[in-house]
């Protein structure tokens, strides 16, 4: 079966599906049941806002079982979750602080997404002086919940809170405080500036990603891979990974397919890389890495 192209998936949003319906908790704005999801929402750990002091909303995705949701970079297949916030004057809402993901498979094609029941967290800082007694946060949300079939959704969230006065103590829900920084742990570091990473890609179709850095022993027989932000590594194409052993540290060189569908002429390579057993000096097996490509690398594009 050929591969599906992104942009045709794409296509498929433009159809929304009627809403579902679920009793709000009580601090979740009203949820949604979707086809592939068991439910959809608003959700925060505070019971009322304080002005002028940052806190956390997060979109509540339960998936049915055998679905999944797609990452920021969804592979060569799929919709990354989109928001669209509309908040109240003075509000401003951070970007979404995205957990590693896992290879997912759409069709049999392998992607990047979200099995079970995830958070995807936002931070939101209100202004120092609010008037009201109470504000609503809105947001519309774009997601695609794919197994052997994709469903497209579109839709509105809202989520309202009491403003917080009395200069009391903020009340917290601690269990909701606890997955948040759980999330928010999972997010990968930036990789330090003592890593030497570099990209070339010596014909069209393929990429080769070096990373040297210290104190990094040879990985036999380990995976290593690389979770692309932009289409620019097909995600369906296996990657291999060659250890070059030196002197005094050890060169890995991932083998990376590039699509037809990759964009024209990037300016950087960026993502994840991944090893289970976790990179030295870091405590997570993710690492974000971005690196400019070499000028002419791209020449005809």
């Amino acid at each position: 079966m050929p591969k599906l192209s992104s942009i045709f998936v794409i296509a498929l949003l433009l159809s929304s599906f009627p809403d579902g319906g679920r009793e709000a908790f009580a601090l979740e704005g009203p949820a949604k049941e979707k086809p592939g999801l068991k439910r959809i929402g608003l959700v925060t750990d505070i019971r009322a806002i304080t002005p002028g002091e940052p806190f956390t909303v997060a979109l509540l995705i339960e998936h049915l079982p055998g679905y999944h949701t797609y990452w920021r970079g969804p592979g060569i297949v799929g919709v990354a979750t989109r928001f669209d916030w509309s908040l109240p004057a003075g509000f401003t809402a951070d970007e979404v602080e995205w957990p590693p993901p896992r290879k997912v498979l759409m069709a049999g094609i392998t992607a990047y997404g979200y099995h079970d029941r995830q958070l995807l967290l936002t931070r939101i800082t209100p202004p120092e002086q609010i008037a009201d007694d109470e504000i609503t946060l809105d947001a519309r949300i774009a997601w695609m919940a794919c197994s052997v079939s994709c469903n497209p959704g579109v839709d509105d969230f809202s989520l309202t809170l009491p403003v917080h006065r009395d200069g009391a103590a903020e009340e917290k829900d601690a269990a909701l405080t606890a997955e948040f920084e759980a999330v928010r742990r999972s997010v990968p570091p930036t990789a330090p500036e003592s890593w030497k990473i570099a990209p070339r890609s010596p014909a069209p179709d393929r990429i080769e990603l070096d990373i040297t850095l210290p104190e990094l022993s040879a990985p036999a027989g380990e995976e290593i891979s690389f979770f692309c932000y932009d289409m620019q590594v097909d995600s369906d194409e296996p990657q291999k990974a060659k250890v070059i052993p030196g002197a005094d540290e050890v060169r890995i060189r991932l083998q990376l397919a590039r699509p037809e569908v990759a964009p024209r002429s990037p300016e950087r390579l960026a993502g994840l890389l991944y090893r289970p057993s976790g990179w030295p000096g870091l405590d997570s097996p993710y690492v974000e890495v971005s690196v400019p490509w070499p000028p002419g690398t791209f020449p005809h594009e």
